[in-house]
C-alpha cells in the first residue's frame, strides 16, 4: 500500500514498479477499470498475490435490470479477473429462436434451434454463428423473450456446459441467469444483486438512451420478474449461501467497492459480519411471557427441575442444601409455548441473615408468578415447613402445582398419597433427575396459562454486560444499584453470589437522541467472584466460576470491578488478561472509592499504570456502589464502549490511514525484501478486527504501532482491536485448497 502523499525523490520507497500499479487496481480506494492484463508483472510478491486470485470464481446473479453486466465487468477489471457474460449466451440463443420463428413455448423446437447454432464470446462481444450480435441481443424483443427460452430445461442443458467451460481454467467474474444456483453452485463467492423495479428501469433507460420510457421499462421488468419467479425449471431466487445486496441508491463505483471488499474477505478466510438491528422492544416481549416460579424447601431438587425443563445445566446442583441463593430467570419453551422459569433458593422458616434474604427473594418470585411449582421431596413426605408454605400458597391466590419429586419409579408412586394433606390438589409425580413425568407436569403448567399466544423475545443486538471481579469487591451491590432493586443477595461473606444472575432492563435514551426517543434495552449479568485457587472440595465454587466464564463468553461488554481500597493483585491481572483475550469491551470500575484516602489514591494510580497497562484503552469510573456515588457516570461510558465495539471503518478510509502510518514509519526489511502492506480491510466488528494483506508476516511491534494509529484516529475506547495479517504463504495454501476442490468437481 503506497501513501497518497508525495515523497521526496531521494526516498527509495518512492520508486514504483509494475507491481505497485497492479495492486493499485486491486485497491478499492482507487478503482481502475482498464484492462489489467496490459501490465507486465515483474514482482514476485505480485505473482503470489495474483495467484491467490487466479482461478477464483465469482458468481453474480439477480433479476433483470439489476446491473449484473456493468457491475461484473467493473469488478472483474478491479480484481484482475476475466469477465464472463454468460447471460449473453441465453440472449443469443433467444435471438436464434426468434430468427427461426419457432414457438417460444415449444421446448423441443427451441432446443433444436439452439443445438444447431454456435454461440461464442470473444473480446467482450457475443457472436452467433460468427456474426456479431452484441447490440441486437440487448433490444426489447430479445429482452421480452429470453425468460421463455431460458425456462426450457433442454435449452439450459445445452448452454450450461458452455458457461462452465468459460471459467474452468482461469476463473472469472461470471454473471447471468441462475449462475449461483444451477450453473456454478460451487463458486467461491456468490452475490445476488437486486434493486427496486423503478431503480432498475431508470438504469436500463439510461443504458439504452430511452429516459422517457422509464414507466414502460418498469412494466417490462415487473412482468419479467413474475415470469422468472413462476417458471417450473430453476425459478429466479438467490442461492442459500449468496450475499444479497440491494443496490438501490448506490452508484456503480460504490457497488463494485463493496463487492471487491467482499472478495478480499473471502480470500482471507473471513466470514463478513453483517450488522444486526436492535429488536423491537424485547423487554416488553420478555415481560409478557408467563412466569413459572419454582419454590420449595432447601435440597428438594428445584434447580435439578429447572435444568431438566431448560434442557441444559444452567442452575448449579449439588447434594447439599443452600446451594442456590439468588433468584434467576430463564426463557423456556414447551410445545412451542415460551415462558419464563424462575429458580429460587430454599424456603426456611425463621431464617436469619443471608438465609432470610434468600427467603425474601423466593417470596418476591411468588408475587410476580403466573404459576408456582411447589416442589417437595416425596421420599420424606410432607414436613412441617411444607405444610406452612402450602398454607401460604393457598392464601396467595396464585395457581400452584404440587410437584412430588424423586419419584424414580413405580415403586415410589404410593408416596404421593401422603401429600394430599397439603391441600394443593393432585400432586404431579416426577423425577427431575431422570426426567420422569416432567412432560406431563409441563402440560399442566401450559393449561394454567390460558389461550393467549406469546413469542420468544428476539434479543439479537441487545448489549449484554457482565459484571466481573474478585470475590467481595462489590459486584452484586453494583448490580442492584444499576437495576434499582435487590435482585442479587449482598453479604460481607465472600463468594455470596454463585449463579450468574442476568436481568434485562430499559435505560433512558441519551440526551443527544432527542426528546421522545425510546428507552434502550440492556442485559446486565451479575457473576460469581473468581479467585486463583479454590479450596479442596469446593465444587460449588468451581461450578460458579464456570458460569462466570460462560457469562463472559456470551457478553458484549464487561464492567471489571476493582476494590480501590486494596492493592491490585495478581488475580486482578489474570482477570484483565482473560477479558482482553476474550475480546470483550471493558469499562474499569474502581469501587469503594469513598474508602480511599490521598495516599492510597497515589498508590492506586501507580498500580494501575504498572499492573494493568495492557488494558489502558479501557475507560475508568470511580464509584461507591453502596452509596451510589459516581454510578451515573457508568452509563455514558458503557454506551461509548458499545458504540466502539460495533464501529466499522470504511475500507477507503482505513487504507488511507495505514498509508499515512507506513509513510511516517516504514515497515522493516526482511532480508533483502521490503515488507509492504498491499491492502487492508475491517473483517469483523464486536470486537473490531482488521486484516492486512502483506508480502510477509508483519512483526508484533509494528502491529501494536498500527493499533495506536487506529485508536488515535477513531474513538475505539473500551474495546480491544485485533490486527491480523495475511502473508503470501497463507494465501497460497487457501488458493491450493480452492484449486483442489475445483479439480475434484
Amino acid at each position: 500500500m503506497e501513501p497518497d502523499v508525495p515523497r521526496p525523490k531521494d526516498d527509495p520507497s518512492s520508486e514504483r514498479t509494475a507491481a505497485d500499479d497492479v495492486f493499485d487496481r486491486l485497491d478499492v480506494s482507487d478503482l481502475d477499470l482498464e484492462d489489467p492484463a496490459s501490465s507486465e508483472l515483474g514482482d514476485d510478491d505480485v505473482d503470489r498475490y495474483l495467484d491467490a486470485l487466479t482461478g477464483t470464481v465469482i458468481a453474480i446473479d439477480g433479476p433483470a435490470g439489476s446491473g449484473k453486466s456493468s457491475v461484473a465487468r467493473a469488478a472483474a477489471a478491479a480484481l484482475g479477473l476475466p469477465h464472463v457474460d454468460t447471460g449473453a449466451l441465453y440472449r443469443a440463443a433467444t435471438l436464434a429462436c426468434l430468427r427461426a420463428r419457432v414457438d417460444l413455448a415449444d421446448q423441443d423446437a427451441c432446443a433444436g434451434v439452439v443445438a444447431g447454432v454456435e454461440v461464442t464470446r470473444t473480446d467482450g462481444r457475443t457472436r452467433l454463428d460468427g456474426e456479431d450480435v452484441e447490440d441486437e441481443i440487448r433490444e426489447d424483443a430479445v429482452t421480452a423473450a429470453v425468460s421463455a427460452v431460458s425456462a426450457h430445461a433442454r435449452v439450459r442443458d445445452l448452454l450450461t456446459p458452455v458457461q462452465r467451460a468459460e471459467v474452468k481454467v482461469e476463473g472469472g467474474v461470471v454473471e447471468g441467469r441462475d449462475i449461483g444456483t444451477v450453473v456454478l453452485p460451487d463458486a467461491d463467492v456468490k452475490i445476488y444483486l437486486t434493486a427496486s423495479p423503478e431503480e432498475r428501469a431508470r438504469r436500463r433507460a439510461a443504458q439504452l438512451g430511452r429516459e422517457s420510457d422509464v414507466a414502460a421499462l418498469a412494466a417490462q421488468i415487473r412482468a419479467r420478474d413474475e415470469a422468472d419467479g413462476a417458471r417450473d425449471v430453476a425459478p429466479m431466487r438467490p442461492a442459500e449461501d449468496a450475499w444479497e445486496f440491494d443496490t438501490t441508491g448506490f452508484g456503480i463505483d460504490e457497488v463494485v467497492e463493496h463487492i471487491v471488499e467482499r472478495v478480499h474477505q473471502t480470500l482471507a478466510g473471513i466470514a463478513p459480519m453483517d450488522g444486526t438491528p436492535v429488536p423491537h422492544d424485547p423487554l416488553a416481549v420478555r415481560r409478557a411471557l408467563p412466569r413459572v416460579a419454582i419454590v420449595g424447601r432447601p435440597n428438594v431438587g428445584k434447580s435439578t427441575l429447572v435444568n431438566r425443563i431448560l434442557g441444559s445445566r444452567v442452575a448449579i446442583v449439588e447434594e447439599k442444601p443452600g446451594v442456590t441463593r439468588d433468584r434467576t430467570e430463564h426463557v423456556a419453551d414447551w410445545l412451542g409455548r415460551p415462558f419464563m422459569v424462575v429458580d429460587t433458593g430454599g424456603w426456611e422458616h425463621g431464617a436469619e441473615g443471608m438465609a432470610a434474604r434468600i427467603v425474601e427473594q423466593a417470596e418476591a418470585a411468588i408475587a410476580d408468578a403466573d404459576v408456582v411449582l411447589f416442589v417437595v421431596d416425596a421420599t420424606v413426605g410432607a414436613l412441617e415447613d411444607d405444610e406452612r408454605y402450602a398454607k401460604l400458597l393457598r392464601r396467595s391466590k396464585v395457581p400452584a402445582v404440587l410437584v412430588a419429586n424423586k419419584i424414580d419409579g413405580d415403586r415410589q408412586e404410593p408416596l404421593i398419597h401422603e401429600l394430599y394433606t397439603l391441600g394443593l390438589g393432585e400432586p404431579a409425580a416426577v423425577s427431575a433427575r431422570h426426567g420422569r413425568g416432567v412432560g406431563d407436569l409441563l402440560d399442566r403448567v401450559l393449561s394454567e396459562f390460558g389461550p393467549e399466544q406469546h413469542h420468544l423475545p428476539d434479543e439479537t443486538g441487545v448489549p449484554h454486560v457482565a459484571i466481573v471481579g474478585k470475590p467481595n469487591v462489590g459486584k452484586s451491590s453494583l448490580f442492584n444499584r444499576l437495576l434499582g432493586e435487590e435482585r442479587s443477595i449482598v453479604d460481607a461473606v465472600p463468594h455470596t453470589t454463585r449463579d450468574a444472575v442476568d436481568t434485562m432492563i430499559e435505560l433512558p435514551a441519551p440526551a443527544e437522541a432527542g426528546e421522545g426517543a425510546p428507552d434502550e434495552p440492556w442485559v446486565f449479568v451479575d457473576t460469581a467472584g473468581m479467585r486463583r485457587k479454590y479450596r479442596t472440595g469446593e465444587d460449588t465454587e468451581l461450578y460458579s466460576v464456570d458460569r462466570t466464564r460462560d457469562a463472559i463468553a456470551k457478553a458484549d461488554l464487561v464492567l471489571f470491578v476493582l476494590d480501590a481500597s486494596e492493592p491490585i493483585g495478581e488475580q486482578d491481572q489474570r482477570l484483565a488478561a482473560l477479558l482482553r483475550d476474550a475480546g470483550r469491551g471493558v469499562v474499569l470500575v474502581c469501587n469503594k472509592w469513598d474508602l480511599v484516602d490521598e495516599d492510597r489514591r497515589l498508590d492506586f494510580e501507580k498500580e494501575l499504570d504498572r499492573m494493568l497497562s495492557f488494558a489502558s484503552w479501557a475507560p475508568r469510573v470511580n464509584i461507591s456502589a453502596t452509596s451510589g456515588r459516581g454510578t451515573r457516570r457508568l452509563l455514558p461510558q458503557l454506551r461509548r464502549a458499545w458504540a466502539a465495539y460495533q464501529r466499522r471503518v470504511p475500507t477507503r478510509e482505513l487504507n488511507a490511514v495505514f498509508d499515512e502510518a507506513v509513510y511516517r514509519h516504514p515497515l522493516p526489511r526482511r532480508g533483502n525484501k521490503q515488507l509492504k502492506i498491499r491492502y487492508a480491510t475491517q473483517a469483523e466488528t464486536a470486537p473490531p478486527r482488521f486484516v492486512l494483506f502483506a508480502n510477509g508476516a508483519i512483526p508484533d511491534g509494528y502491529r501494536r504501532y498500527l493499533e495506536r494509529v487506529v485508536r488515535e484516529r477513531y474513538d475505539f475506547v473500551g474495546t480491544p482491536l485485533l490486527i491480523d495479517d495475511r502473508p503470501p504463504a497463507r494465501r497460497e495454501r487457501q488458493h491450493q485448497r480452492r484449486g483442489s476442490r475445483r479439480t475434484a468437481r
